[in-house]
């Protein structure tokens, strides 16, 4: 999938671009979440067709009907987070899996990747936040003769908050494996995940801020001694 690999240097280099440019005095002032919680649906294009009819959901994707994938989320500074995913799936035979349908067998993979959330650029619209997330991962796949394999990960997604701390995030990623020839691998494969997210506030974070900033207004209490008797 060399499209994959132009596409992976093009984000690359886009991301490193906007991360210099968003607004500092946006950033690392206060941060957003302490933790960040996850549970959804995982679907698997593994069809080996690179981009061609990435949408043909009934041929080239398997997703489970239950939620199969856990992610946590830990905030770091200036939109930067460092995030761990662990997804489940299943391929069933007759689906194509790599230019055939005679494949089958237990999907899992597992993932430690850098997020970047451009968010502070829409202020004060803070129901969305969209992102992008590098990293590495490990996949195992009983549908190949070679199980175990290493993927560097690409991700586009979005969280849209639609109540409290509670929303739903949508995300894409294209895999990408290391093993072997890294331009002739077969190992590639597009992952789209839905979820229902969770982020756990920074509560400690917040209350030092207002501590410091409420400090001069209090007041040192008088003494009051006793009247001398006239």
């Amino acid at each position: 999938m060399n499209v994959f690999r132009s596409l992976l240097l093009i984000v690359i280099v886009s991301s490193a671009q906007s991360a210099l440019a968003q607004p500092l005095h946006w950033m690392g002032q206060k941060k957003p979440y302490k933790w960040q919680f996850g549970l959804g649906w995982n679907a698997v294009d593994d069809d080996g067709r690179d981009f061609c009819q990435p949408f043909d959901t009934k041929q080239s994707w398997n997703a489970p009907p239950f939620p199969s994938r856990l992610l946590v989320d830990k905030y770091l500074r200036k939109g930067f987070s460092l995030e761990f995913a662990g997804a489940y799936n299943n391929y069933k035979q007759g689906k194509l899996i790599n230019d055939s349908t005679n494949r089958s067998g237990l999907f899992i993979s597992a993932d430690l990747n850098a997020k970047l959330s451009f968010a502070p650029l829409l202020y004060p619209m803070k129901w969305l936040d969209p992102y992008v997330s590098m990293g590495l991962g490990m996949t195992h796949r009983d549908a190949y003769d070679q199980t175990v394999v290493g993927t560097l990960n690409v991700s586009l997604g979005v969280n849209f908050w639609i109540y409290r701390n509670w929303g739903i995030q949508l995300q894409s990623s294209a895999k990408f494996g290391i093993n072997g020839n890294f331009y002739t691998t077969n190992s590639d494969y597009l992952q789209h995940t839905a979820s229902i997210v969770y982020k756990l506030p920074d509560r400690r974070d917040r209350g030092s801020f207002q501590k410091k900033q409420h400090k001069w207004t209090k007041k040192r209490p008088k003494f009051k001694g006793a009247r001398r008797a006239g």
